[in-house]
């Protein structure tokens, strides 16, 4: 579910359910903000990078192991506002956190990939949150903070995805390269903050992360949760829910999703 490996003072955190696109359950989710965590507490590490196994960072939340659909608005408001906190920890631990993204990266792989401090991604990776269209709301809200208002109106309004070169082009994302160099610059740049003092990344992260919180952070992501939920018993989620369990997963996505055609959001020429 998720692998652990320490190279130097940089703690890699790898994904591993390459057999569905590392989709995110509850556990994995657990997991990672919990493994995150104990990077802050262990002297050996200063920098955390987080990536996928397989052909993506990550597709999104695993609608195979929930309810999705079928929660009170209270349960549900309480299961995504857990959601969005596990991802708050991780913004929070004291330490560095890159996120290394490649293939696809959308919904929930967009909530992991927002809450890290620094994301570099593949130029022809895929980013964006398709389920707006017609499942609720993006749950976490930090596209704002990252690509500002104007961009996140774009893509939360649309459902549209872009690419990697895109996702840098904007701020989503801090660099976009071609994929076979990802790996190789994510470690560059994670030794190369690790060469810091440990107590020097903690502090300058906190600082920024305050920044942020002035922002109304934590308020946002509060009312986004339960924006959310309230969204998922709309009789357009109610409808595409009902088109899931009867066809599956896969048909209701694609009558969902033909209708706006396959274009990325990409860069000029």
């Amino acid at each position: 579910m998720l692998l652990q490996e320490q190279d130097g003072a940089v703690l890699i955190l790898t994904l591993n359910r390459p057999e569905v696109h590392n989709a995110i359950s509850v556990d994995v989710a657990e997991a990672i903000a919990t493994a995150v965590e104990a990077a802050g507490d262990d002297e050996s590490v200063n920098v955390v990078v987080i990536r996928g196994s397989g052909k993506s960072f990550s597709a999104g939340y695993d609608m195979g192991t929930g309810s999705y659909g079928t929660r009170s608005l209270d349960d549900n408001v309480e299961h995504l506002q857990g959601l969005s906190n596990r991802w708050a920890r991780v913004l929070l631990s004291p330490l560095p956190v890159i996120a290394q993204v490649h293939g696809y990266c959308l919904a929930g792989g967009t909530d992991l990939a927002g809450h890290c401090d620094l994301v570099l991604v593949a130029d022809d990776a895929k980013i964006g949150f398709p389920a707006v269209r017609s499942m609720g709301v993006a749950l976490t809200q930090m596209w704002i903070y990252h690509v500002g208002p104007q961009w996140a109106k774009r893509l939360l309004l649309t459902g549209d995805s872009m690419t990697g070169r895109m996702a840098a082009e904007i701020g989503f994302a801090l660099q976009s390269v071609p994929a076979a160099e990802l790996e190789a610059e994510t470690m560059r740049l994670a030794h190369h903050m690790a060469l810091v003092a440990r107590d020097m990344l903690i502090a300058n992260k906190r600082v920024i992360n305050h920044g942020l919180d002035l922002m109304g952070r934590e308020e946002l992501q509060a009312f986004a949760a339960r924006a959310d939920a309230i969204a998922h018993g709309s009789p357009a989620a109610q409808a595409f829910a009902e088109h899931a369990r009867t066809d599956g997963l896969r048909a209701a996505l694609r009558h969902r999703d033909e209708p706006f055609g396959s274009d990325l959001l990409d860069v000029g020429p």
